[in-house]
């Protein structure tokens, strides 16, 4: 099992209680593409999650090229796959071939479709109108039902908890954009990250302008991350161990040298409140995983490039 997989995950709210039908096959030339949903978003969240499962019954080789939706200023095709330490998230350029008599599932960790600068955040119960193209079978429309925050498939309610010794949940019954990072930067990695088997959790959170560190714990591990705030709210902009206690390392990455001493200094009095074993979770992340700019965009609504 690789030691360095940013495994940070969604929302650890009481989410909605109705359920998703599976929606039923779309066929196109020699493709079925079946069982498509997307997750619910945190209101001021610009980017959202989109899975399917796509086989190719013929015997030549196909691509998804493309994709549309009213619903998002731009639809690209991403993938996430670790690069020696690193966790890269980062679009397809050339589209995702659907390889001759072979299923490719998109999913959570893996490839997905991502739908970027979103006006209005996906709803639980919404379906979200896509145009998929293909490089040979051609265009189609599909229609992704809305699962919940931490969906992982699509008939799902998730449900997920906090039962990390040492790191009591904090109460977020609501999702929404509060203006309060000890609120707003929770429910940010966790919308974008959890599954339901591997619940998240988050203490302590501290921040300095538009800059914060959050110590995090799911399924045995743990590390920092470094949250950036833009005009659409905070979005991970790295995660790492213990050089985001070090004030140094925090200026070299790209705070001002206030933002990195007030960091680095409430960053030691939040967590010498936390046992030792969490501390040692944190301690415990190797190298470095980087949140591409398109997906973890959040930071000023940038989503040129990708990645999350």
């Amino acid at each position: 099992m690789l030691k360095r997989i940013f495994a940070l995950a969604a929302f650890g709210l009481a989410l909605f209680s109705s359920s998703l039908a599976f929606a039923d096959d779309v066929k196109i030339g020699n493709l079925t593409i079946s069982a498509p949903y997307v997750r619910a978003m945190v209101p001021g969240a610009p980017v959202g999650g989109g899975y399917l499962t796509i086989t190719n019954k013929g015997d030549t080789d196909d691509r998804l090229v493309a994709a549309s939706s009213s619903r998002a200023a731009t639809v690209q095709i991403h993938e996430m796959k670790m690069d020696k330490d690193v966790m890269i998230m980062r679009e397809l350029p050339d589209g995702l071939p659907i390889p001759a008599g072979k299923t490719v599932e998109l999913k959570p960790g893996g490839y997905h479709v991502m739908f970027m600068k979103v006006a209005e955040p996906f709803l639980q119960g919404q379906t979200i109108r896509t145009t998929l193209t293909f490089e040979k079978a051609g265009s189609v429309d599909i229609d992704f039902p809305v699962g919940s925050l931490a969906a992982s498939k699509p008939d799902e309610d998730a449900k997920s908890g906090d039962d990390i010794s040492g790191m009591k949940g904090m109460d977020m019954g609501e999702a929404h954009v509060s203006g309060d990072p000890q609120r707003d930067i929770p429910a940010t990695m966790k919308a974008l990250f959890e599954t339901p088997e591997k619940p998240l959790a988050i203490q302590p959170v501290v921040s300095h302008g538009d800059w914060a560190v959050a110590g995090w714990v799911q399924d045995g591990r743990g590390g920092r991350a470094l949250l950036k705030k833009g005009l659409d709210g905070w979005a991970v902009h790295l995660c790492s161990g213990d050089s985001l206690k070090n004030a140094d390392a925090l200026e070299k990455i790209g705070l001002s040298r206030d933002d990195a001493q007030a960091i680095a200094t409430d960053l030691a009095t939040a967590e010498a409140k936390l046992d030792a074993k969490t501390l040692a979770l944190f301690s415990s992340f190797e190298g470095t995983v980087m949140m591409d700019q398109a997906e973890a965009a959040h930071a000023g609504g940038d989503h040129a490039g990708h990645n999350k």
